[in-house]
């Protein structure tokens, strides 16, 4: 099992990423949206992996929505730094981590990708078989 492991700047949020993968088999996801573009973003992710996502203080904790609202954008009030996106897909949280944030790793060069063409149950459903399949939250979001 290969723990990789991932944070804002000010240590505020952190996350752990737990799967059988290595690094050189995740390959990042350079998206398109303008939320993404906008913070340079490139994200990895494995169905079969378990993400611990973890954060000091609430009060620092800025959860983003926009567009379909389908996503929340986990980014630290304080330093600024996105570090995850989480959506729900039939009453089970999924996640992707942004490749910026996280720590000590080397990763493939990253693809591309446009899903603005996508409707929401298209969205849902890609997310739903691509996305990291075990998320933890804690404290829990309310």
């Amino acid at each position: 099992m290969n723990e990789m492991r991932g944070s804002c700047h000010c240590g505020n949020v952190e996350f752990t990423l737990c799967t059988e993968k290595s690094a050189d088999h995740l390959v990042p996801r350079r998206c398109s949206c303008s939320m993404c573009r906008r913070h340079g973003a490139s994200y990895i992710s494995d169905p079969g992996a378990r993400l611990s996502l973890r954060y000091r203080d609430r009060s620092l904790l800025n959860i983003y929505r926009f567009g379909h609202g389908t996503s929340q954008w986990i980014i630290c009030s304080r330093c600024g730094v996105l570090t995850a996106v989480l959506c729900e897909v039939d009453g089970r949280l999924r996640a992707v981590v942004r490749v910026q944030s996280m720590l000590d790793q080397a990763f493939p060069a990253e693809v591309s990708t446009d899903f603005e063409a996508e409707s929401v149950a298209e969205r849902l459903e890609r997310r739903a078989r691509s996305w990291i399949g075990a998320v933890d939250v804690f404290p829990p979001l309310a």
